[in-house]
């Protein structure tokens, strides 16, 4: 079920002094539409195979992207900041289609910019609110999303989520930790940021950070019966002694299994095992 979509940005910028780089996106041509998703720099097996490296000595993770149309609104990132420091987040942005995924490769060059530069995860989100808001400014356009920056000497995690599903951590055998987003959507209200939207969680060797988007929450069965967080968070519970392709697998068939009928938005998940 692994994905390597023109939609999901699942981009690893490792420095010259660690091995493995690969920078998978969607280049347009303005001129011609059929292009606009073309071009990908990956294979879907090298994709894979790549990402069940490790990132650090003693931690890997593992990604999934699937969009409703071709292109969609949905993007993610597992990005070092430098060798201590690991950059985690996925972002959904409202509607679906091209106009969608323009407005999510805006913010996707922006985000990779403020990450790069070691911002702080609250100052982020108030820049990229700002930025949808004065440049973009379309009522029609607002967007979610989940950041953690992982620092492997302490083993801990400063955590910022704006409108998003809640991250989770989880432990084999123990039940999954809930991270809450402090902050409301962004792009829609000029104080969508909370004074104190950023927390630092302690992590413990083993534990693993899951991150996704509503395609994954959102779902309904046969009665009409959403899985919700609660669902999701019982599946990652069963599944987190698996390693972690195979968790990976095990959540996304649990939530089809689930599912009456195909996706009815895009779906992405990250795995990371610290």
């Amino acid at each position: 079920m692994d994905e390597c979509s023109p939609s999901w940005r699942s981009s690893i910028f490792l420095n010259k002094r660690l091995p493995n780089s690969i920078f998978a996106r969607r280049t347009r041509n303005s001129k011609s539409p059929k292009r606009k998703s073309k071009r990908i720099w990956c294979s879907r097996r090298a994709f894979s195979r790549v990402l069940r490296r490790s990132l650090w000595s003693g931690a890997a993770y593992e990604t999934f992207y699937h969009p409703v149309h071709t292109i969609g609104g949905d993007f993610g990132l597992v990005s070092p900041l430098d060798e201590d420091h690991l950059n985690v987040l996925v972002c959904d942005v409202s509607g679906h289609g091209i106009t969608s995924a323009l407005v999510a490769n805006r913010i996707y060059s922006e985000t990779i910019s403020h990450l790069n530069n070691g911002a702080p995860l609250d100052e982020m989100l108030r820049r990229l609110n700002h930025l949808v808001m004065q440049s973009i400014g379309s009522s029609l356009f607002f967007f979610t999303l989940s950041v953690a920056r992982v620092d492997r000497s302490g083993r801990r995690m400063v955590f910022a989520g704006a409108g998003h599903p809640p991250a989770m951590i989880v432990q084999p055998r123990e039940e999954p930790r809930l991270l809450e987003s402090r902050s409301t959507v962004l792009g829609v209200l000029p104080d969508a940021v909370d004074a104190e939207s950023a927390l630092e969680v302690q992590l413990n060797a083993g534990e693993r950070i899951v991150l996704y988007t509503d395609g994954i929450t959102d779902v309904f069965d046969s009665q009409g019966k959403m899985l919700g967080v609660a669902g999701v968070r019982r599946f990652v519970y069963e599944t987190a002694m698996l390693p972690l392709h195979e968790m990976k697998k095990a959540i996304l068939d649990r939530v089809a299994q689930w599912r009456e009928g195909p996706p009815a938005d895009d779906i992405s998940l990250i795995l990371v095992e610290v």
